[in-house]
């Protein structure tokens, strides 16, 4: 039987051994951002008409107020994933969130309630959350790839395809990295069902999470206190949280408790 700290090495270990995370500080960096991003929602998933971006790199007017961060494979250099958060920016009460409008109508009242109460200029949304399909493919394909150790796997029930779980994690530490450097304190996003169950199973698990609607496909929008969440993962699954913090050296702000209720009104 493993104990916990084995656990704890296997995860971090095989991340760490295989893909490393990168904020995307730069306009290099940002370009390689906006180039995976047309890869997976214009050619893979086209959910945006690849005409509209003749340079080949997707991107939109969230952007400037969004920071941005890659996972990368060690052995390859080749660009994995990506996210963004998209932060309210410098007039925090008058900027919307991309999903706010088509989905947190949809959340029930105590949810809309949590987003109303918190801090405006503390609230980003998990966005562009974008895998690419062809190292999806090369995986897939491969029965064993060089670097990457078996339990890397795990077979998506759904779709019977592998996949690595660890991307998903990594792009958690991308998230709370960010989210720590530009003082976020909550966090919304709106995801693919399935990636929620697989996030649930590493002990990530959102304080609200809305009914199932059509939104880019069958979503369903979230919302949480990143200090609660974080704080979830080292309960539940404390290798996780080990993983996604680096240890503890990553960890959420509280929210500013003077704060109530602001000015906007959340449908």
């Amino acid at each position: 039987m493993q104990t916990a700290q084995q656990t704890h090495e296997d995860v971090s270990t095989i991340f760490n051994s295989v893909f490393n995370v990168q904020l995307a500080t730069s306009p290099e960096a940002i370009n390689e951002v906006f180039e995976v991003r047309y890869q997976v929602y214009c050619i893979d998933r086209p959910f945006e008409d690849p005409n509209c971006f003749l340079d080949k790199r997707e991107h939109d007017t969230y952007d400037a107020r969004s920071a941005h961060s890659l996972i990368r494979h060690r052995i390859t250099g080749d660009n994995v994933a990506t996210v963004r958060l998209v932060m309210a920016g410098d007039v925090p009460e008058g900027a919307s969130f991309p999903m706010e409008g088509p989905c947190v109508q949809h959340m029930n009242q105590p949810a809309r309630n949590a987003i109303a109460n918190a801090h405006r200029s503390q609230i980003a949304e998990i966005s562009r959350m974008a895998v690419s399909r062809e190292f999806r493919r090369r995986l897939n394909e491969e029965k064993e790839v060089s670097g990457i150790s078996k339990p890397a796997y795990y077979t998506d029930s759904e779709n019977g395809k592998r996949a690595m779980p660890y991307i998903s994690l990594g792009l958690f530490a991308a998230i709370l990295q960010m989210s720590v450097k530009h003082g976020i304190t909550h966090w919304m996003a709106v995801m693919e069902p399935s990636q929620l169950r697989l996030l649930k199973r590493f002990g990530v698990e959102f304080d609200h999470v809305g009914p199932v609607i059509e939104y880019h496909g069958r979503r369903r929008p979230a919302f949480t206190e990143a200090a609660s969440l974080i704080e979830g993962i080292r309960t539940r699954r404390p290798d996780v949280w080990s993983l996604i913090t680096e240890a503890g050296r990553y960890l959420p702000a509280k929210p500013d408790t003077s704060y109530r209720v602001n000015n906007r009104q959340v449908a």
